[in-house]
């Protein structure tokens, strides 16, 4: 899906904790992922994505199973409606289903890269489901 890419350098662009991010389709089809030079290359597996994505089906359980991502095993602290966060040490993940993709940045840093980087994708979450996507 072209296009697609200015998303994700828009989201690395917007708080120097992102680090990697991708937007896959709420069937774990990749439409596009952090790669060299913008970025570090978001390296989850179809299977992975495919587990990750029907998560957000049972939202409920996830904070008991945590997520696994890119061969990395997140503890989620919480979940809230269309949304995970996933904690390792000093990095994590937040990941917002919209209508038809999954938005998923991973940030390194403390608290405020955190921050950020939950406010970067809920944005444009935000904007996704407002163009229709």
């Amino acid at each position: 899906m072209a296009g697609w890419s200015a998303y994700i350098q828009n989201l690395l662009a917007s708080s120097d904790g992102i680090k990697r991010a991708a937007i896959v389709g709420t069937d774990a089809s990749i439409w596009a992922r952090s790669e060299p030079p913008t970025g570090s290359e978001f390296t989850a597996s179809t299977e992975e994505l495919t587990k990750f994505v029907a998560q957000f089906d049972h939202l409920n359980d996830v904070p008991s199973q945590g997520c696994d991502l890119e061969g990395i095993h997140y503890i989620v602290p919480r979940t809230e409606e269309n949304l995970i966060f996933g904690k390792k040490d000093k990095t994590g993940i937040f990941a917002v289903k919209t209508n038809m993709a999954v938005l998923i940045a991973c940030y390194e840093g403390e608290n405020a890269a955190g921050s950020e980087c939950r406010t970067a994708v809920e944005k444009l979450a935000a904007y996704l489901r407002q163009s229709g996507y």
